[in-house]
């Protein structure tokens, strides 16, 4: 941690250019989200549009990048969200590699804890996102300090282990 954070210039869902840099002096949460029709990742938005008056006071701003193109994100992962961040676009997923993350192997499909935090999903009757094209993008989560610097890196290395909420608090308080 302390490294600077990679550079993240990417178009908005309305194809404008956004840069991290224009966040320079802010502290910003940064998520990377998987495929479009990942329950995991929808769960995450969720988790951080509650605790969205909870980031504010830390002082933080949210920021989504996601690889598949902005119809699908938001007629599969978005649908029925009133999403109060930014979110960006990655086509290539060309930030994805400069920030490592890497594509879902093998071993990302027999861990005991997808097949959990599935059930658990399922429980609370959230319905299925249906197929999406190249469904194998792990995402992340960030925080980056007012000064550029990394203070937080969860790369996944499967759909269901995403940073908690609370742990991308703490580590926005403790800057």
């Amino acid at each position: 941690m302390g490294a600077p954070a990679p550079p993240l210039d990417l178009p908005t869902a309305a194809g404008d250019p956004w840069s991290l840099a224009t966040l320079r002096g802010r502290n910003v949460i940064l998520s990377f989200l998987g495929p479009a029709n990942c329950l995991f990742c929808r769960a995450h938005v969720i988790h951080l549009i509650q605790a969205r008056e909870r980031i504010a006071e830390a002082g933080a701003e949210v920021v989504l990048i996601a690889h598949h193109d902005p119809e699908l994100m938001m007629s599969k992962m978005m649908h029925s969200l009133n999403l109060p961040f930014v979110l960006l676009f990655d086509k290539t997923r060309a930030a994805y590699q400069r920030w490592g993350l890497g594509t879902v192997g093998f071993k990302a499909y027999v861990r005991p804890g997808l097949y959990l935090g599935v059930a658990r999903i399922l429980l609370r009757r959230e319905k299925s996102l249906g197929h999406v094209p190249d469904r194998t993008q792990m995402g992340g989560d960030f925080v980056v300090d007012r000064n550029g610097k990394l203070v937080f890196v969860n790369r996944l290395r499967s759909f269901h282990d995403r940073a908690k909420v609370e742990d991308l608090l703490a580590a926005v308080r403790k800057i």
